[in-house]
């Protein structure tokens, strides 16, 4: 099994490469099982600057309990750093933060995207933004396992 996986956005031509973090690895796992993967793009509007991929489609069910992960308070975790705020059936939703957030909650994390493609991810997260609030286009993300 991929050590990583690509977090790709077909419509901007651009991508970045994710990896496992200190804790959690039962559920970066349980996700790379459900690859290939896509869905919708979409920010936060308020609290701060992170992706969301809403109702993701995952092929395997949840198998772990949110209240037994270590969580983290997503205005001190690493820029670049995924969480599952919500997992039922056979979709999920997730955010990686991607510049600042202002809302301090606790949430699972589970995967961050690697030290050289964080750069990328803010450029990325800027240019969704502006689309976001101006030009309205849609644009998917893709989550495939990179491969060895």
């Amino acid at each position: 099994m991929s050590k990583r996986f690509i977090m790709k956005w077909p419509e901007l031509g651009k991508q970045v490469r994710v990896g496992p973090i200190e804790h959690n690895q039962a559920i970066f796992d349980w996700f790379m099982t459900n690859l290939p993967t896509r869905c919708v793009q979409t920010e936060t509007v308020v609290a701060g600057q992170s992706l969301f991929m809403l109702n993701l489609p995952m092929t395997q069910e949840c198998n772990w309990i949110q209240e037994e992960s270590p969580l983290e308070d997503i205005v001190e975790m690493n820029k670049g750093r995924f969480t599952f705020f919500m997992t039922t059936g056979n979709v999920a939703n997730l955010s990686c933060k991607f510049d600042y957030v202002t809302e301090p909650m606790e949430y699972v994390t589970w995967a961050e995207v690697i030290p050289e493609d964080k750069e990328l991810l803010l450029e990325v997260g800027q240019e969704l933004w502006d689309n976001l609030m101006c030009e309205k286009k849609i644009v998917h993300v893709e989550f495939t396992a990179e491969e060895a």
